[in-house]
């Protein structure tokens, strides 16, 4: 797909190029990922899950994930962004609305915005992709696909197949609800990557060495050549012509009650 620009949209560090990392590192256009959850957290924030990645404190962790992110970027050839809001597990739910601004500097006409479907129920994603898709349906400008979250997308029995395309199963379509709600069932594309494209993919995805082994627990082989992570899935988005926010089809269904 030929784009001038292409901007992804990361919840954390390493979810873009878990999910799409090949796709991005095909484009042609000047690719930036922005990862949204990017700040440093509070000194005194308590995580088992650096903890269990070897760190001894939150800020440790974040600033280590900091340098791999800049290291797998640089692997598939696209600039970086970090926006300065804390992990979503390091307090209450911080604001994103600093990601509406990068989008305002970043997206024009010819941008594709890729964004996390929020197939998985981690709320940091949910909050990225809700806000995007907000600030893009207001600028009227772009083009927007959704991502598949790996590897959380990868747990569904339909990953790969069909299913993957018809958002898959029961707790995808009500993760995906409000996407669907507001802008129509979403076009999906889902491709296979070759074994060239996954090479890169795969060192960039090495250069989050920090969380492999943790995420191996939660997701299998998902590292394998032949694993979940050489398929890659999005979903093209309509944007309406007018502004949408969370809460616009609870609104729309109490006037029509």
């Amino acid at each position: 797909m030929p784009y001038e620009r292409v901007v992804a949209v990361s919840p954390h560090f390493d979810d873009a190029v878990l999910s799409v990392g090949g796709l991005l590192g095909d484009m042609t256009g000047r690719t930036l990922v922005v990862t949204v959850h990017g700040g440093a957290p509070p000194d005194d924030a308590p995580s088992d899950w650096d903890r269990l990645c070897g760190f001894a404190s939150a800020a440790a962790a974040s600033s280590a994930r900091g340098r791999e992110d800049r290291v797998a970027c640089g692997v598939i050839g696209a600039e970086w962004a970090h926006l300065p809001i804390a992990d979503g597990a390091y307090g209450p739910p911080a604001s994103v609305d600093a990601l509406t601004e990068a989008l305002r500097a970043h997206v024009t006409e010819d941008t594709l915005v890729l964004v996390p479907a929020g197939v998985c129920r981690h709320a940091d994603h949910h909050r990225t992709r809700d806000t995007a898709l907000k600030a893009l349906a207001e600028m009227r400008v772009g083009q927007a696909w959704l991502y598949a979250d790996q590897p959380y997308a990868s747990r569904s029995d339909h990953w790969g197949g069909p299913g993957a395309e018809a958002l898959a199963d029961e707790v995808w379509r009500e993760r995906m609800a409000p996407v669907v709600e507001n802008f129509g069932l979403p076009e999906a594309r889902t491709s296979r990557l070759s074994a060239e494209t996954w090479a890169v993919k795969h060192r960039a995805v090495l250069a989050y060495a920090s969380q492999l082994g943790p995420l191996a627990t939660y997701a299998g082989h998902f590292l394998a050549f032949d694993g979940p992570l050489r398929t890659e899935t999005i979903w093209r988005v309509g944007l309406r012509p007018t502004p949408w926010f969370p809460g616009a089809a609870e609104k729309k269904r109490e006037g029509r009650a």
